[in-house]
């Protein structure tokens, strides 16, 4: 096992031992076992994946950010982290259709920041549909 911290300008959204967890980074997927080498990554906005120490899978989405695995603790800072529970379905559904139309309208330095819009829209949806396990 090993302690699991996801911390975002708001909270610690999440502080316990974990079994293992599953996060994608920029580069790709991965997952994580205790007494690892250390490790910083880049992450990207996904899932996060998480088997609990006592075997319950949680997810959280995950608004990008950095992760850094050192000493058997994964510290993990975002602008976000949201369980499936606090996320506003409707409400995400709204800002996916709202970034989807106004890319189509928009020159090619605010797209990124549209795209960037509709993953963070799309994991949000996702994250809402997974239940504890």
């Amino acid at each position: 096992m090993f302690r699991l911290r996801i911390i975002t300008p708001e909270k610690v959204a999440f502080d316990k031992m974990v079994n293992f967890i599953e996060f994608k980074t920029i580069n790709g997927a991965m997952g994580t076992l205790q007494n690892r080498l250390p490790l910083f990554v880049a992450l990207d906005i996904a899932e996060f994946e998480i088997e609990q120490e006592n075997g319950k899978i949680s997810f959280f989405a995950v608004h990008g950010g950095i992760g850094e695995f050192f000493n058997n603790v994964f510290t993990v800072l975002s602008d976000a982290a949201e369980r499936p529970e606090d996320i506003d379905v409707e409400r995400a559904k709204r800002s996916l259709e709202r970034a989807r139309v106004d890319i189509e309208e928009v020159e090619e330095i605010r797209r990124k920041e549209l795209e960037m819009k509709i993953q963070r829209a799309l994991i949000r949806l996702k994250i809402s549909q997974k239940k504890e396990r």
